[in-house]
């Protein structure tokens, strides 16, 4: 039943006049005694909004109803759990509005308690609770986000100069109490390490300056403990109207995340043995040095550690990694400013600014003064020493991998001509791409019949009879014509092609001997041999099979074989010429004097003619010293039984010298050049000399 909301009857003019306004309004409302707090009515929105019918409430009493607010006191003045009637937790704020007898607000006391009637208002803050604990939770979730993630926020005052503002991580990170701010500026700039000053003042008067510029820059901080922080800072200038900017942004501790990137940098570019630039940096800032060379000149220096690799045998890696250290101490003290020194592998580069040839030779001798002195390790002198090769930019490159491949190119000719240093030459340069391209090309060459047999002749100079021919090869490439041997033999030799080479030419050499013999002509044919030849092949048994296929004999072929070749591996060089000898081969020893074989070594060598290399016959006029080496050369073979050819006979003059010391034979451009093998007999019957075995019978 609705209570009556004045002293009168039900149904009275002032309860008339009252009702509709409780009744009406949207509000959820009770009616309460206004000393016991009992519900004597509630309005039709109350129902609508929280579910309860009237019977439900009606004679409770409000503490009842809000029982579930964690022991609040008092129903008035706080929010306030209330139960739905669905069972749900709703947040409500209770609203009193006392009702004097008459139907009128009331005056209260401070409890709002009045004699008569209470109308309470609920209204429903559920969502605005909601919304609020959401935003203290991400208040929290952003202050653990900043803690985990170095973050803070702040916010720095144009007008006064000062940090005004900062969540915790700010401060911390600041390195200032919550209760210190705001902090001036000397207090601020005093924290930044001396030597990163300046460039914050600069930054933040460019973003003073030109709003739309972002201040974004790392710098240390120094700790009131006196620990260095490094700090990531990211702002913008903001404006409040006519009033002086502001600069508000994020500070972020990034001390360690610096710290891995600085072990990042250490282990990318720098060598962790020795503390020098690695590989990698020295091309960045080679690359960065030839990029802005304008009229500079630099010059690229490799240098090889010649007996290293004999203390890492001997002391093993170990003690071969702290003789790498030693070396690069020397050189490092060295060096100095004068260029970049990097460690790459077992070698050492340098990056010598402003240097041309003769300056980059001079610190190449000053390398070999430094390196020249024994080191100590373990208690063992080790004596290294080194070979240098040099390239120069620009000259000879103006990119860093054509300048690194040229100063390896010129070690490489450094060692080929026994000496310490070489400035990169690309007359005698063998691995240019387009030779190298001739490499891939070699294989369809044979297949293809693009290698020709040439044959230069040999004559026996007392007689002036043709006693047999050199094989030399010639390529007609289809794009490059005529490919001379020095251009492609030299690369095939690191290669196993160099075995299709041989091969090749063994073949050929056999067959055109055996062509000549069906004519009546008994010419042999001498085939050389690479050092890769001797020592891989089983010869003796491919020439074994090689012959029976054509029905020749071993006395047709001469073999020519350098010291160098025999060299590599003497031993086992040796017993195959001697298998190659039983078997009636003729055995030469071509460019004699150029190797590095001893007298012992040559004295157990099958060997049946020694060739004098060119170099010596074609000077042996003009040069004294050229012409004793021939004349010994030519002693020396007879007292041993072997007879004697001299190459490179390219005048008169040096056959008559030649003739006059004893010498056997003579293979020259005197006598004839390189032939087609198919045009020497026509040659050899219209030349001043005459064919042995001419009447010679199949």
């Amino acid at each position: 039943m609705a209570v009556q909301l004045h002293g009168g009857q039900a149904g009275s003019g002032a309860d008339a006049w009252f009702r509709p306004l409780f009744e009406g309004n949207g509000l959820a409302m009770l009616a309460c005694d206004a000393q016991s707090l009992r519900v004597l009515d509630l309005n039709q929105a109350m129902v609508e909004q929280f579910g309860h019918g009237r019977a439900a409430l009606l004679g409770m009493h409000l503490p009842e109803l809000l029982a579930a607010q964690d022991g609040a006191a008092g129903p008035f003045g706080r929010v306030h759990r209330f139960l739905h009637a669905d069972g749900s937790a709703r947040q409500v704020l209770p609203q009193p509005w006392p009702v004097g007898a008459a139907g009128r607000a009331a005056d209260t006391d401070a409890d709002g308690a009045h004699g008569g009637l209470v109308l309470v208002a609920l209204q429903d803050v559920t969502f605005l609770v909601d919304e609020q604990a959401r935003l203290m939770d991400d208040q929290d979730e952003l202050r653990r986000a900043q803690a985990l993630g170095l973050i803070g926020n702040w916010r720095w005052d144009g007008g006064r100069g000062a940090v005004l503002a900062a969540s915790p991580e700010g401060y911390r990170i600041l390195g200032f109490p919550p209760g210190d701010l705001p902090v001036g500026p000397r207090d601020v700039l005093a924290r930044i390490h001396i030597e990163d000053r300046a460039a914050v003042l600069a930054a933040r008067r460019r973003a003073l300056a030109e709003p739309e510029r972002h201040v974004d820059l790392q710098f240390r901080m120094v700790q009131p403990d006196g620990e260095l922080r490094w700090v990531h800072v990211v702002a913008e200038v903001r404006r409040d109207g006519a009033g002086p900017p502001a600069l508000s942004g994020l500070v972020q501790d990034i001390t360690a995340r610096r710290g891995v990137e600085e072990d990042v940098m250490r282990l990318a570019y720098y060598d962790t043995l020795t503390g020098l630039p690695n590989r990698n940096l020295f091309e960045r800032h080679c690359r960065a040095r030839l990029a802005q060379l304008g009229r500079d000149r630099l010059a690229c220096l490799i240098v090889d550690l010649v007996h290293f690799r004999d203390v890492n045998y001997a002391l093993t890696h170990l003690y071969g990694d702290l003789l790498l250290a030693l070396v690069a101490d020397r050189l490092g003290a060295l060096i100095d400013g004068a260029g970049l020194l990097a460690r790459v592998d077992a070698r050492f580069t340098i990056l010598l600014e402003d240097a041309d040839e003769a300056r980059a030779r001079h610190w190449a001798a000053r390398i070999h003064e430094v390196l020249e002195a024994p080191f100590s390790v373990v208690g063992i002198w080790c004596a290294l020493g080194a070979r240098i090769g040099v390239a120069l930019a620009p000259s000879q490159g103006r990119d860093y991998h054509t300048l690194l491949r040229k100063a390896d190119i010129a070690l490489y000719q450094a060692a080929q001509a026994g000496r310490n240093t070489a400035v990169y030459d690309a007359g005698i340069d063998p691995h240019t791409p387009g030779r190298l391209s001739l490499v891939g090309d070699f294989r369809a060459a044979i297949e293809d019949g693009q290698l020709r047999l040439f044959c230069q002749p040999k004559v026996d100079i007392r007689s002036r009879q043709i006693v047999g021919a050199e094989a030399l090869v010639r390529w007609w490439h289809p794009e490059k014509g005529c490919i001379a041997p020095e251009s492609f033999v030299p690369l095939l030799e690191s290669t196993e092609l160099i075995h299709l080479l041989t091969g090749h030419m063994l073949e050929g050499a056999v067959a055109q001997c055996e062509a000549w013999r069906s004519e009546g002509v008994l010419l042999p044919i001498a085939v050389n041999l690479s050092a890769r030849d001797v020592g891989v092949l089983a010869l003796s048994e491919q020439l074994r099979a090689l012959l029976e296929r054509h029905g020749s004999r071993a006395g047709m072929i001469g073999l020519e074989v350098t010291e160098s070749s025999l060299m590599s591996n003497p031993t086992a060089g040796i017993a195959e010429l001697q298998r190659l000898s039983a078997m009636g081969f003729r055995l030469y020893v071509d460019d004699f004097g150029t190797g590095y074989s001893s007298l012992s070594y040559l004295s157990r060598l099958p060997v049946d003619v020694i060739k004098i290399d060119h170099a010596f016959t074609m000077k042996m006029i003009d040069d004294p010293r050229a012409a004793a080496i021939v004349k010994s050369t030519i002693h020396l073979a007879h007292d041993l039984g072997m007879e004697v050819v001299a190459e490179g006979v390219s005048e008169r003059r040096i056959w008559d010298a030649l003739q006059a010391l004893g010498c056997d034979e003579a293979q020259g451009y005197y006598i004839a050049p390189p032939l087609p093998a198919e045009d020497l007999l026509a040659w050899a019957r219209s030349s001043p000399y005459s064919l042995r075995g001419e009447r010679a019978t199949a």
